[in-house]
């Protein structure tokens, strides 16, 4: 791949990586990878539940309870595949120490490939949201057509976060009991649940930086709103995934060395 330094023998070992961890992750239960398509929908039912109907909210110009649903469905539905994308990669080294420790290959695949894990809950969220627009009329415009866009760029970004959050999880393990009270916190800060019109001034636009923001609201753009999302934000952010990917994997190469003999 273009300056990253991965040939297709090492694509095809990330992608069985990928497959691997999927597999174990749902090992010796009745249902078994069914649990990658239910686990999301479950939360989705949840959140709808609670916020749709015990906190009666609406998004702005909401007429129902299904409308806000489908609101909240299509931010929480990308904040999912973040957080099951940085929870695993921050664990994808010490989680995999037989493989580090016994096979020579690069050893960036493994936070990559956890990355990719957070395709499984996006991709429930959306074929979801899917048919709940056909089920409500609302159908399907050609700003989807933005989707393919929109997948890359924020996976991008989540590679590079990954990465570094796997280096640090690796040398302080610590930090991986601390990173899911970090990704509540990042949720509630983010506008997700609620509109960003909703924030004072000044924060809205700080928000407007925000990654997690930029993707959600891309998303919104494109499947809620059928328009086209923020070009500015999101191609700045595509650029500053790119250049951080690129920090990220050049970071993770120089102390990869270093990881055998501390996990």
């Amino acid at each position: 791949m273009w300056r990253l330094g991965f040939d297709k023998a090492d694509l095809r070992f990330m992608l069985s990586v990928w497959r691997m961890n999927l597999a174990d992750r749902y090992l010796g239960s009745a249902l078994g990878g069914a649990w990658a398509i239910l686990n999301p929908l479950l939360m989705f039912a949840l959140f709808a539940f609670v916020f749709g109907f015990v906190f009666k909210a609406r998004m702005p110009g909401a007429d129902s309870t299904l409308g806000y649903a489908i609101w909240l469905i299509c931010g929480y539905g990308p904040w999912l595949a973040n957080a099951e994308a940085m929870t695993a990669s921050a664990n994808s080294i010490i989680s995999n120490a037989g493989l580090v420790k016994n096979m020579a290959f690069k050893t960036e695949i493994l936070p990559i490939s956890a990355t990719l894990l957070g395709l499984i809950p996006l991709a429930v969220s959306l074929v979801f949201l899917l048919v709940l627009q056909l089920l409500t009329g609302d159908g399907w415009g050609w700003s989807l057509l933005w989707l393919p866009l929109i997948v890359v760029i924020q996976f991008a970004f989540l590679s590079a976060i990954g990465l570094l959050l796997a280096a640090i999880t690796t040398f302080v393990r610590d930090f991986g009991i601390v990173l899911p009270n970090l990704l509540m916190i990042v949720l509630f800060a983010t506008p997700i649940f609620y509109s960003a019109a909703a924030l004072p001034q000044l924060v809205a636009k700080l928000t407007a930086f925000n990654p997690i923001y930029i993707v959600s609201d891309a998303y919104r753009a494109s499947l809620l709103r059928h328009e086209n999302p923020d070009l500015v934000s999101i191609f700045w952010l595509g650029l500053c995934a790119w250049g951080l990917l690129v920090l990220a994997l050049g970071l993770f190469r120089r102390v990869k060395g270093y990881l055998p003999s501390i996990i």
